[in-house]
């Protein structure tokens, strides 16, 4: 008696392994030897993850893309972008994006790659990988070995000095001198395939579910990956990044304190109030960054797991940032007016209000509520591209 072979389980490949799908997209300004090389560099990707995972069903897939009008450097983000849609569409658990044309960096003036952990999709441009001496490795080669690297760092491997794959690369020839994942990373990225080979929400949950139901669902089963991936936009260092928005805040922040009406209305206002004021003034800044940069991804289409997580983690990211620049702007306001304003002063400005202590501390929120308002204005003429660029791109080699 003559049974039918059972139908794989939604993310579990033909044998009954964990399936992880990684989608290779090879933009159109590639030429056929050079989309050659990338598509060589995929197949050796998923040999060599099969070998060293044997655990999971590596699935590798390359799409190629039709050319585009685009001349010289091109915006990561735009690139990004790309990713996500065809990421949305495949399923892809990672993203990879090849290149012909040079990536602006923002920190480098020559960038072989670039990820992005939110949106699990790493760049590599192939305009400084190929070699004319006889002895280089040849360009897919030295692309596998990028990619692998850059696969690394997207599952948060940090570079070492060690002759790994993990190595920090300081120019293309290093690419030519590494060899395979040390035990340790093996053992890392083993365990951090589990949680990307799980069933997503979008095959669990009923196609009909609530959005808020799909969210919530969501950031609990990445409740663990979250943190990680907000960590890696470095919200802590907006102020410093965001040369416009420092500069907008701290502007309107020496305008409010050197002025007496400033202090006369913020003597005025009870702790609960600025508490309230300066709530109600993150929330506005947070959501005008959000929609004026064009941060979240459209939706388009029924729902996904990896969009809810990177659009959750993107608020979350700015959202902080925004809290840090307001604690700095608080400090230094606080710092002005501890400096610069003495106590029989301020009772002459405030009408003889005895706890002038009190009375500083409302000041410098009242000031930084209104100042951070201020220099979210200045961030909305950043770039195209910068404001996006520091909150979803992590590294630049």
């Amino acid at each position: 008696m003559s049974t039918a072979p059972k139908a794989p389980t939604p993310g579990r490949g033909g044998e009954g392994r964990p399936e992880v799908e990684i989608g290779w997209i090879v933009e159109g300004d590639l030429s056929d030897n050079r989309g050659a090389a990338a598509a060589e560099a995929a197949t050796q990707m998923e040999r060599a993850l099969a070998d060293c995972m044997p655990a999971f069903d590596w699935r590798v897939e390359v799409l190629e893309r039709p050319p585009e009008a685009a001349k010289g450097r091109v915006e990561p983000v735009r690139l990004l972008d790309t990713a996500e849609v065809e990421r949305d569409a495949n399923g892809w658990d990672f993203t990879f994006v090849v290149t012909d044309h040079e990536l602006r960096g923002r920190q480098r003036s020559q960038v072989m790659g670039i990820t992005s952990g939110i949106f699990a999709t790493a760049l590599i441009s192939t305009a400084f990988l190929q070699s004319p001496r006889p002895e280089a490795e040849p360009l897919s080669h030295r692309l596998y070995t990028l990619a692998m690297h850059l696969f690394g760092r997207l599952n948060g491997l940090d570079p070492d000095r060690s002759d790994t794959l993990m190595c920090a690369l300081a120019s293309p020839s290093d690419l030519d001198r590494i060899r395979g994942f040390s035990d340790e990373a093996i053992a890392e990225l083993t365990a951090r395939m589990e949680d990307v080979a799980d069933l997503r929400v979008e095959e669990m949950q009923e196609p009909r579910g609530s959005a808020v139901r799909f969210y919530a669902r969501s950031l609990w089963l990445n409740r663990s990956a979250l943190p990680g991936a907000i960590a890696q936009m470095r919200p802590w260092s907006f102020p410093l990044r965001l040369s416009r928005l420092t500069t907008a805040a701290g502007s309107a922040l020496a305008v409010l304190v050197m002025t007496a009406e400033s202090w006369e209305v913020a003597a005025g206002l009870s702790l609960p109030v600025i508490a309230v004021l300066s709530l109600i003034s993150l929330t506005l800044t947070s959501g005008y960054l959000l929609r004026a940069q064009r941060l979240l991804a459209p939706r388009l289409g029924p729902l996904r797991e990896q969009r809810a997580v990177s659009n959750a983690g993107t608020v979350i990211a700015v959202a902080l940032g925004m809290v840090v620049t307001f604690l700095g702007v608080f400090a230094v306001a606080y710092l002005m007016a501890l400096g610069l304003f003495g106590d029989a002063l301020l009772e002459r400005w405030v009408g003889g209000d005895p706890a002038v202590g009190a009375v500083r501390v409302r000041m410098a929120a009242f000031a930084a509520s209104l100042s951070v308002i201020i220099g979210a204005l200045g961030a909305s003429f950043e770039p195209y591209g910068y404001f996006r660029h520091v909150t979803q791109i992590d590294d630049e080699i």
